[in-house]
């Protein structure tokens, strides 16, 4: 069937989480907080100083997690014979995130890139996502002029990217699908460890076949060639087959990506890496990369594609809780959750403080989010305790989701 443009243009305009922000405003119980999530996936040698900024900025509460990098380390072969080899590397990380006034995200940003270097290839990345968040407290409204800096705030951050999240059951998978991200050039892949609660529960004695644990890959790459490279990663994941895992994406405001996906001896003054960097920055965005063929791969079971207008819901909170919300969002229509250790790090005067949370990360579809939404917030502490929140993110399309 024929769908003409009006109708094309409303669905591409819906929003899920904008929804949410409006029924739960007229409901009057929960305040939804328009907010930017900022994430930092940094070396572990510069994660002191982000810390030690972000709490400068007047920002006293981060969620951490950690998670590893990797990257191609180039040798050359022995005896001197020509040419090299290549071998997977894998590099210990920090990844932080805490949420900021939405107006406010770019100039917090611009202080991060100048005590962790994420405009220098190498250094880590950053990046900027619009969400809905339900909180305690409003993020704080940072008056950058009593801050002394000399931080520029004229750096190129790259638009029109997107997030992709490829949650894996198979062990060992996640090595294979971060060499596929690195032989495509996409990014350098994150890689982190969940424990998921899903239909494998509802499977009888078929779920002692697939593992709880999951090994989860994060990609970020150009939003227009987000659907071919996913159509790569459902084959070579083989993501097609049941109880091998899922895929989904959400979008990202702006940001700078880790380019150095190979690490070795270089042979000309400035590396390729260097070099798309570089270029990315004078063209503001990535969109001169573009190189695969959407066509190109069509063995995927079209049927297995969940419909757009999905949302990630996530909800911090702590472990004693963790079940009550997996059976309150399930009960509401939410498939399953992937559940992640954070450690919440605050900062009271020259005191830090840390504690460890889980964090449960739902992928609903957009009819189902205001009832999953309704039911997190019934059955958690949001309102109540400062470190536990519930943020909706948009989630264009969540393209396979079987265990």
């Amino acid at each position: 069937m024929m769908m003409n443009r009006d109708n094309t243009t409303s669905q591409k305009n819906f929003s899920p989480s904008r929804a949410v922000w409006k029924t739960q405003l007229d409901k009057g119980v929960h305040s939804p907080h328009r907010v930017s999530r900022i994430t930092c996936i940094a070396n572990k040698m510069f994660s002191d100083k982000i810390v030690e900024q972000v709490f400068k900025l007047g920002i006293n509460t981060i969620f951490g997690e950690t998670g590893r990098t990797a990257r191609e380390f180039i040798t050359p072969r022995n005896l001197g014979l020509p040419g090299s080899t290549a071998k997977l590397q894998s590099t210990p990380v920090d990844v932080f995130r805490f949420t900021v006034q939405r107006k406010q995200a770019r100039t917090v940003m611009d202080y991060l890139v100048k005590v962790g270097g994420f405009n220098t290839p190498g250094r880590g990345t950053v990046f900027s996502q619009d969400l809905i968040e339900f909180t305690k407290k409003e993020p704080i409204f940072i008056d950058f002029d009593e801050i002394k800096s000399d931080v520029p705030h004229d750096i190129p951050y790259l638009k029109k990217l997107s997030y992709v999240i490829c949650v894996l059951s198979v062990p060992g998978s996640g090595e294979k699908m971060a060499k596929v991200a690195l032989d495509l050039g996409i990014c350098v892949p994150l890689i982190t460890h969940g424990i998921s609660n899903d239909l494998r529960d509802q499977m009888g004695l078929i779920r002692i076949t697939i593992s709880p644990e999951k090994e989860v890959v994060h990609l970020i790459m150009p939003e227009q060639d987000t659907e071919s490279i996913i159509k790569l990663l459902l084959e070579e994941g083989r993501l097609d087959k049941p109880g091998r895992g899922f895929i989904y994406q959400t979008p990202i405001s702006f940001g700078l990506i880790d380019t150095r996906m190979r690490v070795g001896r270089q042979q000309y003054a400035a590396s390729m890496e260097q070099i798309i960097a570089a270029v990315d920055q004078l063209k503001g965005s990535t969109s001169w990369r573009k190189r695969l063929d959407t066509d190109g791969v069509d063995t995927i079971d079209k049927q297995l594609w969940l419909p757009n207008d999905n949302c990630e819901i996530s909800v911090v909170t702590e472990e004693d809780a963790e079940e009550q919300l997996k059976v309150a969002g399930m009960e509401a229509g939410a498939t399953g959750s992937t559940v992640s250790r954070l450690k919440m790090i605050v900062s009271r005067s020259k005191d830090r403080k840390a504690s460890s949370l889980v964090q449960s990360t739902f992928s609903v579809a957009a009819e189902k989010t205001n009832d999953v939404v309704d039911a997190l917030l019934k059955n958690s502490a949001v309102g109540v305790k400062s470190s536990e929140r519930v943020q909706v993110l948009d989630s264009p399309a969540a393209y396979i989701h079987t265990f």
